[in-house]
């Protein structure tokens, strides 16, 4: 009978590591659980997150067409304004480029004059 009580006994300690380790399972299949919940979380957020950088990316797109639309208008319609103020200016400049140079041919020639007429003296 003290064999049968001892072995009882150890069925007993065996039953006891036996329902520890199962808890441990339990607990370790509830972690994996609670992970693969996180994981499926995570995909959903990086599904939306391409979503909304795919609809900004087409955003972004409409928005540099629109504006290279635009900068294309504005340089049309202001580049003519811009070229018509630009020739004037040249114009203006060439003007009194001009008038500048005949001002120094006309002193060039009073001084040549001078100068011819002090040589020609004795």
């Amino acid at each position: 009978m003290d064999d049968s009580g001892a072995i009882l006994c150890q069925i007993s300690a065996y039953k006891d590591k036996l329902d520890e380790v199962n808890e441990e399972i339990e607990q370790n299949i509830q972690k994996t659980r609670e992970i693969e919940s996180e994981i499926v979380k995570c995909a959903e957020v990086e599904k939306d997150s391409v979503n909304k950088e795919s609809e900004l990316l087409k955003m972004l797109s409409m928005g540099d067409f629109e504006l290279n639309g635009l900068v294309q208008v504005a340089e049309f319609c202001f580049g003519t304004t811009i070229a018509r103020n630009s020739l004037e200016a040249l114009e203006c400049d060439l003007r009194f480029l001009k008038t500048n140079m005949d001002e120094i041919l006309k002193r060039i020639s009073q001084k040549r004059i001078i100068w011819t007429n002090l040589k020609e003296q004795p």
